[in-house]
């Protein structure tokens, strides 16, 4: 390997059937963080450790052409490792090191995840979704409440 090796980004989607689209990217290592280090660092800024949203931290979004109703935002953290490869980055105009990346991820876990920074056809799918859901919660309340009974009592 090289004085300052490159470290490889792993991670995938995978929807509510477990389909799965894998993706990397590969930065540079100017800090020279080891792939525990990065692993650490990583997993304390994503949500539950493992999951993000790819647009907030410039990563290709990762999921199939045709969305449905296993689809959501989340896609899912693998692995770092060591490599030689040179770097590849989606962000045309910058070949980012790991600590910008680092950094962008502190950023957005401070601002929290958003939901609606995905691609416009599964904001479209995620709203139709929860409005569906809201739709039946409201009928099984109007349920319980026109049997006398309170939601609350009920479960």
């Amino acid at each position: 390997m090289t004085a300052n090796p490159n470290i490889r980004f792993i991670y995938l989607y995978r929807d509510a059937s477990n389909y799965k689209q894998h993706g990397e990217v590969i930065l540079s290592n100017e800090t020279q963080l080891t792939p525990g280090e990065f692993d650490t660092q990583i997993r304390s800024l994503l949500s539950d450790g493992l999951f993000f949203i790819a647009k907030q931290v410039q990563l290709e979004e990762r999921f199939f052409a045709v969305v449905n109703e296993d689809d959501h935002p989340w896609h899912e953290f693998v692995q770092v490792e060591m490599t030689t490869d040179p770097t590849f980055d989606p962000v045309p105009e910058s070949k980012r090191d790991i600590a910008q990346f680092l950094q962008e991820l502190e950023q957005v876990h401070h601002t929290g995840w958003d939901e609606t920074q995905v691609r416009e056809d599964l904001v479209r799918q995620i709203e139709k979704e929860r409005q569906a859901l809201n739709r039946w919660l409201v009928s099984k309340e109007s349920t319980y409440t026109d049997n006398g009974e309170t939601a609350a009592s009920t479960y």
